[in-house]
């Protein structure tokens, strides 16, 4: 399994273990890809799209850093063609980062909310 792959999975088991409903993952299209589409713990009417972002050091910094404003921009257009695929236009969303550091034996999770 690759480092991706099981960041999104460990990803997964820390949103059920938190009280979200996950409805898809790695939903893709042409222009972009969403790694995790959940309904919020506290307010069910929203839709949290999840970007995951998994690193084993320090060496190009923190995972969240790799969420830059071009990848921003194609999450919100992935966003886009979800709602209108599965019927969700003009529900409340947000957009989350879930950030994976694996050092040595350790695993750091931190969830940041709403990053646009």
């Amino acid at each position: 399994m690759d480092l991706g792959q099981f960041g999104e999975d460990k990803a997964t088991e820390y949103l059920i273990s938190n009280g979200y409903k996950v409805l898809c993952r790695n939903f893709r299209w042409k222009g972009g890809e969403i790694d995790i589409v959940a309904k919020d713990k506290e307010r069910r009417d929203l839709i949290v799209f999840f970007e995951v972002k998994t690193r084993r050091d320090r060496g190009f910094g923190l995972p969240c850093e790799a969420v830059t404003a071009s990848k921003l921009r194609k999450i919100k257009n992935t966003i886009k063609v979800y709602a209108s695929l599965k019927q969700c236009i003009g529900k409340d969303f947000r957009i989350d980062v879930i950030e994976l550091l694996l050092l040595g034996e350790k695993m750091y999770v931190r969830h940041i909310k709403n990053i646009t």
